[in-house]
């Protein structure tokens, strides 16, 4: 059951364009990462296209685990602020 998931997202991760794909969703959104991967390859294209950065203090890969309280104050301030713009 699981290997069929994971190779699908190697297959999507190796293939399809995904990043492109998330720069043209139609809404707000923001990236969220630990501050380990601050070195991403990528982070400089998505703010170039709107993405919101977030980078996430004292966590790594899975900030969920890392600081619950900071991504959550990242979460929640993302939601307050685009709430206000959405008519």
């Amino acid at each position: 059951m699981v290997r069929p998931i994971f190779q699908s997202m190697v297959d999507l991760s190796d293939n399809a364009p995904l990043l492109d794909q998330f720069l043209a969703l139609p809404f707000p959104r923001m990236l969220m990462f630990g501050h380990q991967n601050a070195g991403l390859s990528y982070l400089d294209r998505l703010a170039e296209g709107g993405v919101e950065l977030a980078e996430v203090p004292h966590s790594g890969h899975f900030p969920m685990y890392s600081n619950p309280p900071a991504m959550w104050e990242f979460i929640s301030d993302f939601v307050r602020r685009v709430d206000r713009r959405i008519p």
